[in-house]
C-alpha cells in the first residue's frame, strides 16, 4: 500500500447465496480462517480496523493477526468485518494467507 492507499470495510468469506459464491467457492468452499503478516511498519497509518469489535491493530514488522471468518456454528462471521486504513506516509506491505474448506484440487 503506497500513501493514501486503503483497503475499505470488507470480509474476507464469501455469502453463500451471493453472486461470486459459486465462482469463488465451488472448488474448495468458503474462507475458513485468515491468516495476515505485516512485513513492515509504515512511518504513519495503515491499521487494521475491525469496526464491530472496536479494535484496531497497528501494523509492526513480523506481527501476525489470525481470525476465524466463522461462527461457531459454521455460518458466516460478521464481526470480522475489517478495513485497511490508509497509508499516510511510507509504504505498508502484508502477506495474507486465506484457509478453505477443502483443499483445493
Amino acid at each position: 500500500y503506497a500513501v493514501g492507499q486503503e483497503f475499505k470495510g470488507h470480509t474476507d468469506y464469501f455469502e453463500p447465496n451471493g453472486l461470486d459464491y459459486d465462482r469463488y467457492c465451488g472448488t474448495a468452499g468458503n474462507r475458513t480462517w485468515t491468516v495476515m503478516v505485516y512485513l513492515n511498519e509504515p512511518e504513519a497509518g495503515g491499521a487494521t480496523r475491525f469496526k464491530a469489535i472496536d479494535k484496531i491493530i497497528q501494523p509492526e514488522t513480523g506481527k501476525l493477526v489470525a481470525w476465524n471468518n466463522r461462527r461457531p456454528d459454521g455460518t458466516p462471521n460478521p464481526a470480522t468485518l475489517h478495513q485497511g486504513m490508509k497509508v499516510r506516509a511510507g509504504v505498508k506491505y502484508v502477506i495474507t494467507k486465506w484457509y478453505r474448506e477443502r483443499i483445493w484440487a
